[in-house]
């Protein structure tokens, strides 16, 4: 049984080659932004506004949006960036030697400790932060299927009235008396 717990743990754990670096990174969870000190997943739900369904942007469309937002906003999205790679990254590693150091990343800078394995996320140059966010968010919602999956069960559930059930008729075991 052992190895088919080690088999879904290591399907949420991915190694992205950025920076001359090796970063292993680990599905998150509401729990570990929790751990990392930040209330993002109110954030993440909210950052779009209500009623706003995320849909793919052009950069062009992206930089228009980015300009219109308010200096708050954009440093909360920032926030957010920060801790979902605080959240994910749980170790770097040499390409050279295959060799990995575990890390704990933090958002406060006076937290790091580089001897305890203690990295401050403001340290990440700013283009591997960027890869490293959009890779934990991939694997987050597995490279999108779940988002997929939840798009289609969605769909699948807005029958229009009275076209019945698409599930099976389910057989029904006997009662048992007691």
């Amino acid at each position: 049984m052992g190895s088919i717990l080690a088999a879904i743990e290591n399907s949420a754990i991915k190694e992205v080659e950025a920076g001359g670096m090796i970063w292993r990174l680990k599905k998150i969870c509401s729990a570990d932004l929790a751990e990392v000190g930040h209330s993002a997943l109110a954030m993440s739900q909210g950052i779009a506004g209500k009623g706003n369904t995320p849909e793919p942007v052009s950069d062009e469309d992206a930089s228009r949006m980015m300009a219109s937002q308010s200096a708050d906003k954009l440093k909360s999205m920032a926030k957010l960036k920060d801790a979902v790679t605080a959240a994910g990254l749980i170790a770097i590693g040499d390409p050279s030697t295959g060799e990995f150091e575990k890390v704990r990343c933090v958002l406060d800078r006076d937290k790091s400790d580089a001897s305890k394995g203690v990295l401050w996320v403001g340290a990440i140059p700013n283009d591997v932060a960027d890869t490293l966010f959009s890779e934990c968010l991939s694997l987050a919602t597995d490279g999108g299927a779940a988002v997929e999956r939840l798009h289609a069960f969605r769909e699948k559930s807005r029958q229009p009235a009275g076209a019945g059930s698409d599930r099976e008729t389910l057989q029904h075991a006997p009662s048992r008396g007691s």
